[in-house]
């Protein structure tokens, strides 16, 4: 394996490792729903609420896709192999994959609490919290999206820190 593939392979198989909670080495949907479920219980947001469905149900929808590209056995688990398999496969990036997009429009909604459009730093720094940043780099990464310094994020800035953050 060539050093560029192993560097490719990096975020998915971090990302598969924050799921793994128990470290079992495995991933199943009540896994993968880990994160969603507890960002809305921090937020103190109903998982029935309107926001709060759509956020699981945008999650339910990538984890079935996820499933199709990388779940070689059929047994509803992702490996880690698998899962690596599934994130770095050509259908994962394509722009007609069911649901792209969705989870990351959801999350922006559940994160604008006042419903105004755009992210302030406060709201953002909660983003910074379930994906794992410190305030300290949630701030710093914040001014760097808020390119136009007017102290908000759009939701296409807020869609390309999701991406870097998943890439880099």
């Amino acid at each position: 394996m060539t050093d560029i593939t192993k560097n490719a392979q990096l975020a998915p198989v971090q990302e598969f490792q924050r799921m793994d909670a128990d470290g079992d080495g495995s991933v199943d949907l009540t896994d993968f729903l880990r994160a969603p479920h507890r960002l809305l219980s921090e937020l103190g947001l109903p998982e029935e609420s309107d926001k709060g469905r759509a956020l699981l149900e945008a999650n339910k929808t990538q984890w079935t896709f996820l499933l199709s590209l990388g779940d070689a056995d059929g047994d509803g688990v992702l490996t880690t192999d698998e899962y690596v398999t599934a994130r770095t496969s050509p259908a994962f990036r394509s722009a007609d994959r069911p649901g792209k997009g969705d989870v990351c429009r959801t999350l922006f909604d559940l994160l604008d609490r006042d419903d105004d459009g755009s992210l302030d730093r406060d709201e953002f720094l909660r983003a910074g919290d379930f994906l794992g940043m410190s305030d300290a780099d949630a701030g710093t990464y914040f001014d760097e999206l808020d390119a136009d310094g007017s102290g908000r994020i759009s939701p296409k800035e807020f869609l390309k820190a999701v991406k870097r953050f998943y890439t880099s």
